[in-house]
Formats: C-alpha cells, sequence, structure tokens
C-alpha cells in the first residue's frame, strides 16, 4: 500500500510518521488495501485554527472515507486513523463472511490483455469476454508483476469494483 500526502507540513514530523505506521500495520499480511491518500487542512476561521484531515483509501471493491475534525490538526488526523481502523475491520469482517457463505465455485480463467507497469495495474480478458481491472496486489501464487506478458492464461476471482469487474485474486491457470 502506498501512502500519498495533501499539505502533510500541517502535522508534525514524528505525528506523520507514526500515521504512516499505523497504516502499514494495518495492510501487513493484507493485499486488499491499495493506495491511501490523507488531505490535512487548516480552517482558520478559528482563534486557534482547526484541523480537518480526509483519508481516502482505495480498496477491493471499495473506497474507504475517514475523517477526523478536531481543534488541531494532529488530533485531527489521530481521529480520522481511529475511524479508518474501524472501517477497515468492518470491511474485512465483511468479507470474511461472504467468504464463509460463497459456496466454492470454478475460478474464472482469461488473459493478460494489458500491464500498465508504471501504474501497478493491468486488464485482463476473461473466457467470457469481460475486460476485468486487476492491481498488482491482487497477483498470487508466484505470479510477478514485472514478468506478466499479454496473452499469458491466468485464473481470476473477480468482484464489482468502482468502475466494473476488478480482480481480486489472479494465479497461474490450474494443470488441466
Amino acid at each position: 500500500m502506498q501512502v500519498h500526502w495533501r499539505h502533510p507540513n500541517e502535522v508534525s514530523e514524528e505525528i506523520r510518521q507514526d500515521a504512516e505506521q499505523r497504516l502499514q500495520r494495518l495492510a501487513n499480511g493484507h493485499t486488499d488495501l491499495i493506495d491511501t491518500w490523507i488531505d490535512v487542512a487548516l480552517d482558520g476561521h478559528h482563534r486557534k485554527g482547526h484541523g480537518r484531515v480526509a483519508i481516502r483509501c482505495q480498496a477491493r471493491g471499495t473506497e474507504i472515507v475517514a475523517h477526523g475534525n478536531r481543534e488541531d490538526a494532529d488530533l485531527a488526523l489521530h481521529e480520522a486513523l481511529e475511524v479508518f481502523e474501524r472501517e477497515v475491520k468492518r470491511m474485512r469482517e465483511r468479507r470474511k463472511d461472504r467468504r464463509i457463505e460463497r459456496t466454492a465455485g470454478p475460478t474464472l480463467r482469461g488473459v493478460v490483455d494489458q500491464v500498465e507497469r508504471g501504474a501497478d495495474h493491468g486488464f485482463l480478458i476473461t473466457d467470457e469476454g469481460e475486460r476485468v481491472y486487476f492491481h498488482r496486489n491482487a497477483l498470487a501464487g508466484g505470479l510477478r508483476f514485472d514478468a506478466l506478458q499479454e496473452g499469458q492464461t491466468v485464473a481470476l476471482e473477480v468482484e464489482a469494483g468502482r468502475e466494473g469487474l476488478q480482480a481480486t485474486v489472479v494465479t497461474l491457470p490450474p494443470k488441466a
């Protein structure tokens, strides 16, 4: 997971490093969090200032948004991180519940259509002809993003994303 800051100087370096460590701990062992943006703003309307923080994270199949609004930016960031951590845990619990309910069905097959190496994502075409987005974090089972070739056969699992189908897992196809 990558963390991107907008106006990072509004919070102290120590608080910023602590926030990034908390986010990395949340991402460790998981591939569902892709990119996180942290927007820090100070509102000059109040005598002592007022901090507002928005955390937006692209996660597999969804976007997580958390806000903090406190008397200073450091406290607002802490509040937003607490909300964000709760939302990530809720998302993971919902997915875990769905996996339990889901019956084991055949994995889709497809081919690599396009690889955007600089953007860490690409597109697959399923055997049914549907174009599916994938992020490098979806690769599993020994597949390496930098070694993917257009036309390569893969197996994939998909779910609805913000802008269409998104691969949640991309692996080598099972041997026939």
